[in-house]
């Protein structure tokens, strides 16, 4: 009986190669996953929720008037930071977790296979039924793997750029005397039209780097039913064969 080592590789070419390089590691994908989702709950939990309760701890005109240094800023200037790049931290997270269940699938594929290649090869030639290609969806879902990772990685490159420039220039002043009276075309009116913004477009790329991953997902379940259906097919063509 042949065993998997004896099995012909397949050589795929980049970046197909890299995908499926990362397919044995899917349980530390998934984990690191995880963990990442953990660590923007923990954030949340122990940065951004104490830095709302002290901001709002006092009265509006008091947390307003504060200026900059001052606790109610820091608080202010903590939890927008916080509020701009944790998103698309989590997102990362949870898109490594989709990608590890997609590595999981994509072994499941590659070993039916493989499967398939040692029973053929098992089969007398005149009665061999003939080993498929690997189908193109196969590259379909992989490519669905890389690029919701690269959008998702993208959106968490943005969110820190922001988070660690315009963010924290911009709320690290006091609102009564800086923020609220900044004029048409100043430095601060700038900086907050960059704030407003970005979420409209930030926010739809996470939910596009997700829906390549879902879609992924869906393909690569595909490619396993279509290899169960090849496989069974086969067999039932050489036990015709054999009893006819």
């Amino acid at each position: 009986m042949m065993t998997e080592n004896m099995i012909p590789q397949e050589k795929a070419k980049f970046p197909f190669n890299m995908i499926e390089g990362m397919m044995p590691w899917y349980p530390w994908i998934s984990l690191m996953g995880w963990m990442i989702v953990l660590i923007s709950f923990l954030v949340g939990l122990f940065v951004l929720s104490p830095a709302v309760q002290t901001f709002f701890s006092e009265a509006k005109v008091v947390r307003e008037a504060a200026g900059a240094g001052s606790a109610f800023v820091v608080a202010n200037v903590a939890a927008h930071v916080v509020e701009t790049w944790v998103p698309s931290f989590k997102f990362f997270g949870l898109g490594l977790g989709l990608l590890g269940i997609m590595m999981a699938l994509g072994t499941i594929a590659k070993r039916l296979r493989a499967m398939g290649f040692v029973i053929v090869n098992n089969i007398k030639v005149s009665l061999r039924p003939e080993l498929p290609s690997i189908p193109k969806r196969v590259r379909v879902f992989q490519i669905f793997a890389l690029m919701g990772v690269m959008v998702l990685m993208i959106a968490l490159i943005v969110g820190i750029v922001l988070a660690i420039t315009v963010v924290p220039s911009y709320w690290n002043n006091s609102i009564a005397s800086d923020l609220n009276p900044a004029e048409a075309g100043s430095v601060l009116l700038n900086q907050l039209s960059t704030i407003a913004s970005y979420t409209f477009w930030l926010n739809p790329l996470r939910m596009m780097g997700m829906a390549f991953l879902f879609s992924g997902i869906t393909v690569a379940l595909t490619v396993i039913l279509n290899s169960l259906r090849v496989q069974s097919k086969s067999l039932v063509g050489f036990y015709e064969k054999v009893t006819g």
